[in-house]
């Protein structure tokens, strides 16, 4: 029982803590379930919030090719990226070599969702 209960515990600390898009169908259903049922201090929000917009971007990534969806996970990376991101392409409008048209224009409505990702900057 013991050996179980610790394979158990290696293997969502694996899929917690392992960011790589081909895990992340199996990750996010665990993370989302931890999210609410676990309360996350104030200073985790910013953590929170990019795994929203990671898990969102992956799904956009999902209807276009291997370069959008590196493009998706580029921004995505951390909070710098996408307030980066959402200075450059959703509000000062520059073109963006990779990412434009329908792609540009989901990515910028998930970034809407967050009108707080500013004041997350630490």
């Amino acid at each position: 029982m013991r050996k179980f209960l610790l394979c158990c515990l290696l293997l969502a600390l694996t899929l917690t803590f392992y960011d790589h898009p081909r895990v992340f169908p199996y990750t996010e259903p665990l993370l989302d379930w931890l999210a609410e049922h676990i309360s996350l201090p104030v200073q985790n929000n910013s953590s929170v919030i990019t795994r929203k917009v990671q898990k969102a971007f992956y799904a956009i990534g999902q209807d276009y090719g291997s370069g959008q969806q590196e493009a998706l996970a580029r921004a995505s990376a951390d909070l710098d990226s996408l307030l980066r991101f959402k200075r450059d392409y959703c509000q000062n409008g520059d073109f963006h070599p990779v990412l434009f048209g329908e792609a540009m224009q989901r990515a910028c409505e998930v970034l809407k969702q967050y009108p707080g990702l500013k004041q997350l900057q630490h």
